[in-house]
């Protein structure tokens, strides 16, 4: 059930290894207590157009984690970093090159309405 939806601009050099990063969340995410690995999807989308404001990098990455909504904010808030670190590492050649801004944002999937 948890859900990782990797969003990346054109211009990053890593876009080339999505395939590597999706596996590389997932693979950190599995490590998370609670999580299991069977149950995780990731996917990603490819942002063509954006623009981004006065002063920022040219691009950026962003990660939306999605987990059920019975996990304590401690655990929550573990998992966001550790994917996070997961991403800082993805892409480090932009990040040197200062070309990409990178983001990550945990959500809440309601137990009560998410169907599977």
């Amino acid at each position: 059930m948890p859900h990782i939806h990797l969003e990346t601009t054109a211009d990053l050099a890593e876009n080339a290894n999505v395939p590597d990063i999706l596996e590389a969340l997932t693979a950190k995410l599995a490590q998370q207590e609670t999580i299991a690995s069977h149950s995780i999807k990731a996917y990603h989308t490819l942002r063509s157009v954006w623009h981004m404001g006065e002063g920022a990098p040219a691009g950026f990455a962003h990660c939306e984690v999605a987990v059920l909504n019975t996990r304590p904010v401690e655990l929550r808030q573990q998992i966001a970093k550790a994917l996070f670190e997961v991403m800082q590492e993805q892409f480090a050649e932009s990040l040197e090159g200062d070309a990409v801004y990178l983001t990550l944002e945990l959500r809440e999937m309601d137990k009560d309405t998410y169907i599977k």
